[in-house]
């Protein structure tokens, strides 16, 4: 059985920014949501409960109201009954769920988790651990609350901003909102998110695994929901589509490229790699606009965050995940499998699209 994971947001201050409504709820309430399906209990640590007991959640005074955030995080880790806790600010409303559970599934033999964004280290948006109570109070008994002074003094582990921009390349999740013109920067975010093109999944797995069979039923499924669905299929290697003879061979062997072929029913493209292979990300800008979501089959070794999908009698190790549940790949965002594995993302049943189909439109599909 998997340890409970639990969630710490830290609402304290006079101003209770987190009161000021994003797209018609307070920002705790984004902030809360967005920790909802991935945490097991939620705890609202605040020098004044009452507001967040009337919002229904789980809250505890802190019990250092004195000694800033590194006294609210102590309350709540000493409170709690899990190794861990992530911690953030009430004041955070874009977290990025794939952000959190990266950060998650690197917690173990360390005492905190950092990631350290291009603005510098991000202490509330990180993982801690118990053991770090001891060490928390003992620099609160001699007026030290420097959260950044205790990272030096504990095992922790530093995540980089490369391994960062892979999952939020606009560093949105430690945007915190401070003043009003933070808030307006929130609501633009969020307005032109889906501007940028299209969400794209690559959908991955040992060979013979079955995963275009599965990767049909998942798009036959969410067509059928009412999306666009675009593909892209990774070919390691050369393929044809105009055969030699034909005129469309003639004419790309000519120089044509691209070259179109066009009828009533549908389309092709022959483009020549003159420069070398498209990157998927320009594949997808390129071509690929008017599509809700962007599947594409392969990648294995691409940027995009990755659905592996696995079958025992093919192989019992996975591509991206161990067997102890380790991620191996942190761009891995769910398993879709035949048998029970350990995990710390999402994982879904090999025999039925709905579920995945479920987690792609709430976390890609669902708008903000």
């Amino acid at each position: 059985m998997r340890d409970k994971r639990t969630a710490i947001i830290l609402a304290d201050g006079e101003e209770k920014r987190w009161k000021w409504e994003l797209r018609g709820d307070p920002i705790v309430k984004r902030v809360h949501r967005a920790l909802e399906d991935f945490f097991d209990r939620i705890l609202v640590i605040s020098s004044d409960p009452t507001p967040f007991e009337e919002m229904g959640f789980e809250t505890l005074a802190d019990s250092f109201p004195d000694s800033a955030r590194m006294g609210a995080i102590a309350t709540g880790l000493k409170y709690i009954d899990s190794p861990y806790a992530f911690v953030t600010g009430a004041d955070m409303p874009l977290l990025n769920p794939r952000i959190i559970r990266f950060l998650y599934s690197q917690r173990k033999g360390w005492d905190v988790v950092v990631p350290r964004s291009s603005k510098g280290f991000e202490p509330l948006c990180a993982i801690y651990s118990r053991s770090c109570i001891a060490v928390m109070e003992e620099r609160i008994s001699k007026g030290s609350f420097k959260i950044l002074d205790l990272i030096a003094d504990v095992r922790t582990r530093i995540i980089n901003g490369e391994d960062l921009q892979v999952l939020d390349p606009a560093e949105l999740t430690f945007q915190n909102v401070n003043t009003k013109k933070d808030l307006d920067e929130c609501r633009l975010h969020l307005a032109r998110m889906r501007s940028y093109g299209p969400s794209a999944v690559s959908v991955v797995a040992k060979s013979g695994t079955g995963k275009t069979t599965m990767l049909e039923k998942i798009i036959s499924e969410l067509v059928g929901r009412g999306y666009r669905v675009g593909t892209i299929k990774h070919d390691a290697h050369r393929f044809d589509i105009d055969h030699e003879g034909k005129d469309s061979w003639r004419l790309t062997q000519a120089g044509g490229s691209p070259m179109v072929i066009s009828a009533p029913d549908k389309m092709a493209m022959v483009r020549s790699h003159l420069l070398g292979e498209m990157s998927v990300e320009e594949i997808i800008f390129r071509f690929m606009t008017d599509v809700d979501i962007v599947l594409t089959e392969g990648y294995k070794s691409g940027t995009l965050p990755k659905i592996e999908i696995h079958r025992t009698e093919r192989s019992p190790e996975l591509l991206c995940l161990s067997r102890d549940g380790d991620i191996l790949d942190h761009r891995l965002i769910a398993v879709v499998s035949d048998e029970e594995l350990p995990s710390p993302v999402p994982l879904f049943p090999l025999d039925h699209p709905g579920p995945v189909c479920d987690f792609l439109e709430e976390q890609f599909l669902g708008g903000a």
